[in-house]
This record gives structure tokens, C-alpha cells and sequence, in this order.
């Protein structure tokens, strides 16, 4: 009898730990996926002096994620651009509400 007690109290804990666990790697996959496409989007503003609304809409659209901080927004050959990308995760056990996952990248405008 203690036994099966003890069975269904540990499946309790086990499930909770699973799901933190996804949760933890769910955060971990974004990060990642934020971290690659800031080298992506680094690369196309190295490319582009241009940067405004239009061209920040597009790249948002293209990479699935928000872009903010840019700065300067006029940017000449050789100088660096600082920019932040974000996303949102509704995790399952970590938090009742969303998580703002951020990222804050330097790109030289001109080198490629």
C-alpha cells in the first residue's frame, strides 16, 4: 500500500519537473533561434546603410521577430549599429504570464 503511496506522490513530482524542463528547453531553443537570425539580420544591415520603417517592417516580417533600438538610424560606412530583437513565450510552468526573450546584437555597417 505504501508503495503504490508512494508511486502516485512521485509521479506527481515527476510530472512537474518534466514540464519545467520543457519549459527550460523551450527558453533555450528561442535564445537560439534569436541568436541566429541576429546574424542574419546583422548581415543584411551591414548590407543596407538605409535603415527605416519600411526596411525594419520587412526584416520583422521576414524573421518573425520584433526589432527595436536601432541605433543610429542613419548609419555611415564603418559605423556600428546596436539593435535588439524579441520575442514572446508563453511558458507552461515557469511563469503565469509571457517571457520577453531579448537579444542584443552590434553589426559594422560595411563589413560583411
Amino acid at each position: 500500500m505504501s508503495s503504490k503511496l508512494g508511486l502516485i506522490i512521485s509521479m506527481v513530482f515527476f510530472m512537474m519537473f518534466y514540464t519545467l524542463s520543457v519549459d527550460v528547453i523551450c527558453i533555450q531553443y528561442f535564445y537560439s533561434d534569436l541568436d541566429t537570425k541576429s546574424v542574419a539580420i546583422g548581415y543584411d544591415i551591414s548590407h543596407t546603410y538605409e535603415i527605416d520603417e519600411e526596411y525594419i517592417a520587412s526584416l520583422e516580417e521576414k524573421y518573425h521577430v520584433t526589432i527595436s533600438d536601432i541605433s543610429p538610424l542613419e548609419p555611415d560606412f564603418g559605423d556600428m549599429v546596436s539593435y535588439t530583437l524579441t520575442r514572446s513565450y508563453k511558458p507552461i510552468i515557469v511563469s503565469r504570464n509571457e517571457i520577453q526573450i531579448k537579444v542584443r546584437r552590434e553589426t559594422v555597417c560595411g563589413y560583411y
